[in-house]
């Protein structure tokens, strides 16, 4: 395999001038780049994307830590940065948490070194102090730490109005949603404070229920589903994240009520798994390409130096109708 030095040698320069045409430097002639272009060609030369980035004091990569890999909602996110960042030139580093602030901190250490360029949080375990010091370009998701902080959320408090008022429409009385233990200053918890008030302003009996963790497995959930299920049949409505939903309804459908007369479901974020089940779900839509466009926007102004008007963004959020409401 061919290195930079052969490249300069067939193309009669120095090996900074090959750096020069492979990082676009305005620096070099263009009867001289077009000799380095083709001593490349010749020789099948492929660029060390590190060396590269030690040139440019730049990685080109993207770090982004969520809680699961595994979870429908942030492999798909992921996609979305991945073709955001794959659009610059870069590439992204996928990392999970597994809700662990230790497993954070390892990543952190990691990251300050020229590894990567900038993070995106998708899981946020620590203090503010550790982000605010952090020395690199940072965009936190769904979490306000600080106001120097630059966040991207989808509008949580919209969503909560949404599934009330579809609760409302189906005529419940009893309605759960399912929370967890994560801290309640995570902004999609907004959902469950403005679906709690609706819901009581309308005289419907609002319940929250956090989920024990379980890394996400859906077995888990239905299990969970049946125990609450039988346990309250006066429950005639529940808004959880899609896969405890989806669970929700296979256990209704299993204990034979009728769906939605007897229990309307709506799940939260617009997944696949909204729809895995033969009855499609009513579902709360987070925009997961607009949240990861808005997101590496305001990675990239602070990578290239770049003003931020404002260090905040939301996205706006809908309901897509299914067959589990009215």
């Amino acid at each position: 395999m061919a290195n930079i030095r052969e490249v300069a040698e067939r193309a009669n320069v120095a090996k900074c001038t090959v750096s020069r045409v492979l990082n676009n430097s305005d620096k070099v002639s263009e009867k001289t780049r077009q000799k380095v272009l083709d001593a490349i060609k010749e020789l099948d030369y492929t660029p060390n994307e590190l060396a590269r980035g030690m040139f440019k004091q730049k990685s080109g990569i993207i770090a982004m830590i969520v809680p699961s890999i595994s979870h429908p909602f942030f492999s798909r996110m992921a996609s979305y940065f991945e073709v955001e960042l794959f659009k610059r030139g870069y590439r992204l580093m996928f990392c999970s948490s597994k809700g662990s602030s230790e497993r954070e901190k390892s990543y952190l250490n990691v990251f300050k070194t020229n590894i990567v360029d900038g993070i995106i949080f998708g899981a946020s375990n620590l203090e503010k102090e550790i982000y605010e010091s952090f020395q690199k370009p940072l965009v936190m998701l769904d979490k306000y730490l600080d106001a120097d902080l630059t966040y991207v959320t989808a509008d949580h408090q919209q969503g909560g109005v949404l599934a009330a008022n579809a609760f409302i429409k189906s005529g419940c009385k009893h309605v759960i949603h399912l929370g967890d233990v994560t801290p309640k200053n995570i902004l999609s918890y907004q959902s469950h404070v403005e679906l709690h008030r609706v819901l009581t302003e309308h005289h419907i009996l609002s319940e929250e229920i956090d989920l024990p963790l379980n890394d996400y497995n859906f077995n888990m959930f239905y299990d969970f589903a049946m125990k609450i299920l039988q346990e309250d049949p006066t429950i005639d409505g529940m808004l959880g994240a899609d896969m405890p939903a989806a669970a929700f309804l296979k256990a209704g459908i299993h204990l034979g009520k009728k769906i939605p007369d007897e229990l309307a479901i709506i799940g939260y974020d617009g997944t696949y798994v909204a729809n895995i089940n033969t009855v499609a779900m009513t579902t709360i839509v987070q925009p997961l390409d607009e949240i990861a466009k808005e997101a590496t926007e305001l990675l990239f102004r602070q990578i290239d130096g770049k003003k931020i008007e404002s260090k905040e963004k939301t996205v706006k959020i809908a309901i897509r109708q299914g067959e589990t409401t009215k």
